[in-house]
Parts: structure tokens; C-alpha cells; sequence
């Protein structure tokens, strides 16, 4: 994907509420990588074990779907070197509790979810405060 394609199909995400399970109001890690790679045209799966798109937001909120989530990060395309990432590449950082997605934009860039929003930061400045557990090449 050309690089302008890349660009045009993550900025209706940036600076956008988080919203937990709700696509109307805002985005949360889920929803936002399942609308980015479904965008790219790729399917992005809607269900890994018990965990799936109608009841992920309730599963979270009860603790259930801590553990799950992370699994099915790790369970997405295929791991890369850091080194070697590409644009639309799914950087995964270990969390207070579980593991939290970003989406590598190139020229040390990431696109993250976060309680107040959807942010891009510079890799640097992420990589300060959390801990890569894995990168994916899901495209």
C-alpha cells in the first residue's frame, strides 16, 4: 500500500474518544484494529475462544477478557523483528494487566488507544514507558 493509501485510512482514527464496545461514540483497542485491518483488506477475525465482538466490552469490564485479549494479539499473523517493522505492522506492549495494541505508521511513529483517545507518538517516547512483548505482522 502506497504510503499517501496508508495515511488516509488511519486519520479518521486519530484524536478520536475512547469508547469501550462502542464504535458510535469512540474507539477502543478492538474496534480499532478490527475497522484498520478490515480497511487494508484483511479480515481481521471477529471471535478467538470465548471472546468475540458482542461481548468483549463486557468481558473487559468484569476482568474476564484480560488474559484472552492478549492471546489473541499474539495469536495474529506472524511475529517479526521490531527491527524490521513495517507500516500497518501490530506492535504489542505488556500492560498493567495485559497486553495493549499499537498500529507502526512508519518513520517511528505508532498509533495507540488509550483511555483519552486515540494518540500517534513517536515509538521513542512509547518504548520509555512500555515493554514490546511482540511485533505481528498481520498484512
Amino acid at each position: 500500500m502506497k504510503r499517501f493509501e496508508f495515511t488516509k485510512k488511519i486519520q479518521h482514527f486519530i484524536d478520536k474518544p475512547f469508547a469501550l464496545g462502542d464504535k458510535s461514540r469512540g474507539w477502543d483497542c478492538l474496534n480499532s484494529l478490527a475497522e484498520f485491518y478490515d480497511s487494508v483488506g484483511k479480515n481481521f477475525p471477529r471471535q478467538f475462544k470465548d471472546f468475540n465482538e458482542d461481548n468483549y466490552a463486557e468481558k473487559w469490564k468484569a476482568g474476564e477478557g484480560k488474559k484472552v485479549f492478549r492471546e489473541f494479539l499474539l495469536s495474529l499473523g506472524e511475529s517479526i523483528n521490531p527491527n524490521y517493522a513495517l507500516e500497518g505492522d501490530l506492535f504489542v506492549f505488556d500492560g498493567e494487566e495485559t497486553a495493549f495494541p499499537g498500529i507502526y505508521l512508519g518513520r517511528g511513529h505508532i498509533l495507540m488507544v488509550f483511555d483519552k483517545g486515540v494518540k500517534v507518538l513517536p515509538m521513542k517516547h512509547i518504548r520509555k514507558l512500555f515493554k514490546v512483548v511482540d511485533v505481528r505482522r498481520f498484512l
